[in-house]
């Protein structure tokens, strides 16, 4: 096999006791809701501890790796809870390489560190070369199990496999596993998308639509669609800097909602939004026209919140939640907001898979690819 014909597959982890006594990265991704000081939902840790275990008991050395918020707080406000569900996990707060190395230095078999933020470093999200390599001085194995920043060309995702042996870790491969599916989906298909900026999905929803896949657009980013057919949109937001194409409008796999709730809690059909309304979900019609094309997908991809989800306008995203849930296709949900809905709903065992990338599911099923990955495999 050529070296530039290998996919994510051959990179998969080989038996962890091959790992004994070496010094293992694990690019986590523990980024995790905190309010008060407490994690208000610990999915993304739950998901990595079976493996970390695993890793524990096979005799690594492990050495942690993740961020906190985009700001870079401190990951000394969640460590207390890893290393009571992990404690063979000690938490090493310096930013200095010279003390990282003696912490590590003193690690013994199946114990293991957790370094600060990474993105408490200068030079992690803009991938300086020097802080990959430095990152990268401290193990002898890299595995990537964070698939929900590998959209992001980071020292700590990109930077370190160019210097070291790398590979994908469990909850990585299951995304790409599941992903791959939904990539080219069984037909009938329908991909539901929400959230506010249509630049941004563009690329993904033209795909979709060019495969024959039905493509529900809600949230704000309808708005732009409505604004360039010349539908009033009233004080809703919208995209401002983004037109559309007539071909792209006025697609026939092309669906948006029939009716909207208004912020006074009106409901109007969606060509009377009056110009001084501000839509915050779609309308009951709605709920029902995307139901009964729910009930007709052998396919089901979810993404985004299709209602003001920050403002408490949850009922649209809600009742589709749940009627999805019900549903005899394979579904596919993603998006941080889209899977607090359904963990507030108890649903989430209800689905195919559920994702736990927003911005990476996204970009992996428009272009079949991330960044993250590429640097594993290239």
């Amino acid at each position: 096999m050529e070296h530039n014909n290998l996919s994510w597959k051959d990179f998969t982890l080989p038996e962890l006791k091959t790992f004994k006594n070496k010094r293992v990265i694990v690019r986590v991704d523990w980024n995790m809701p905190v309010v008060d000081g407490k994690i208000t939902d610990t999915s993304r840790f739950d998901v990595t501890v079976p493996f970390l275990k695993d890793l524990s008991f096979s005799g690594a050395k492990i050495i942690i790796l993740s961020h906190l918020g985009d700001k870079g707080e401190s990951l000394g406000v969640i460590a207390s809870h890893i290393t009571k569900i992990l404690p063979f996990i000690s938490f090493e707060s310096s930013l200095e390489f010279e003390d990282i190395s003696k912490k590590i230095s003193t690690v013994k078999e199946g114990d293991g560190v957790l370094l600060e933020n990474v993105r408490m470093w200068k030079g992690e999200t803009e991938n300086i070369p020097s802080l990959g390599r430095s990152f990268a001085s401290l193990g002898d194995i890299f595995i990537n199990d964070a698939f929900s920043v590998s959209h992001r060309e980071h020292a700590s995702v990109i930077g370190i496999p160019k210097s070291l042996l790398s590979y994908f870790g469990p909850t990585f491969i299951r995304e790409l596993e599941n992903l791959s599916v939904a990539l080219h989906p069984e037909k009938p298909a329908l991909m539901i998308i929400g959230g506010a900026k249509i630049s941004t999905k563009l690329n993904l929803i033209e795909k979709y639509l060019n495969q024959g896949v039905k493509v529900f657009v809600g949230g704000a980013m309808v708005h732009n669609i409505w604004k360039s057919k010349g539908i009033e949109v009233g004080k809703s937001l919208y995209d401002d800097n983004y037109t559309l194409s007539n071909t792209f409008i006025n697609h026939p796999l092309l669906m948006t909602p029939v009716d909207v709730i208004l912020s006074n809690g009106n409901r109007v059909a969606f060509h009377a939004i009056p110009k001084d309304g501000v839509v915050v979900d779609c309308g009951s019609d709605t709920v029902k026209l995307v139901s009964e094309e729910i009930s007709k997908a052998k396919t089901v991809i979810l993404n985004g919140p299709l209602g003001l989800y920050e403002k408490g306008w949850l009922s649209g995203s809600e009742q589709i939640l749940t009627n999805l849930s019900l549903s005899e296709a394979k579904t596919y949900i993603g998006g941080g907001d889209t899977v607090s809905v359904a963990h507030s709903l108890h649903l989430l065992k209800k689905f195919t898979f559920v994702s736990l990338g927003g911005g990476a599911m996204l970009d992996f099923l428009a272009s079949g690819t991330l960044p993250g990955i590429d640097a594993v495999t290239k």
